[in-house]
């Protein structure tokens, strides 16, 4: 909770906008588990930011106390209110953005942070098995017959996923992985780069 210690008096005007949000255009892309984690984590977090409303799921913006004391006289305070509704809209809203099968791991939280905690726990895990196995699939990413749009879309998206997990790839890396994917038909683009 917050501070218990909070007052406001009765005489304060509370002039409050909750916001709320249509997750189907908002957020048409659903989070379906670590694959798309990261685009999914930077569309919710791009909203929330764009509205104000980031501290809701940092937990820099923290519950106020339920309770408020004018003189003696305990009472709801309305300032709890707004952020309880506001809290609620974007715990649905974030909920209404994972997939069907997923959306028990954060449904039975108490607040948005502790949704959002727990889909960054269960998707965005640091574990080193999963570091290994993006860092796998980043060496062994190939152009195939993708176009090269899609497959820097491709190297880009787990170069994403990899700096959640905490590890930086470089551009020097990212270029090497780039150019040992592409192919025979672009090593003119390699043997351009000696300093590779």
């Amino acid at each position: 909770m917050g501070d218990t210690s909070r007052v406001v008096t009765a005489h304060t005007n509370i002039r409050v906008i909750i916001i709320q949000f249509n997750p189907a255009s908002q957020l048409p892309i659903k989070l379906h588990g670590s694959q798309n984690y990261s685009t999914c984590k930077a569309k919710f977090s791009m909203l929330m930011d764009g509205h104000d409303l980031y501290g809701h799921l940092d937990g820099s913006a923290p519950s106020p106390s339920r309770i408020i004391t004018t003189g003696i006289v305990p009472s709801v305070n309305p300032i709890f209110s707004f952020w309880f509704c506001q809290d609620q809209l974007i715990q649905n809203t974030l909920m209404a953005s994972v997939d069907p099968t997923i959306v028990t791991t954060g449904a039975a939280s108490n607040s948005a942070k502790i949704a959002w905690d727990a889909l960054y726990t269960t998707y965005a895990n640091k574990s080193q098995t999963r570091i290994f196995s993006l860092r796998d699939r980043l060496m062994q990413l190939t152009k195939d017959s993708q176009l090269v749009t899609e497959y820097l879309q491709n190297i880009r998206s787990i170069s994403d996923e990899l700096s959640i997990v905490g590890v930086l790839v470089t551009n020097s890396e990212l270029i090497v992985n780039i150019l040992s994917g592409l192919g025979p038909e672009f090593h003119e683009i390699s043997a351009c780069n000696p300093g590779l």
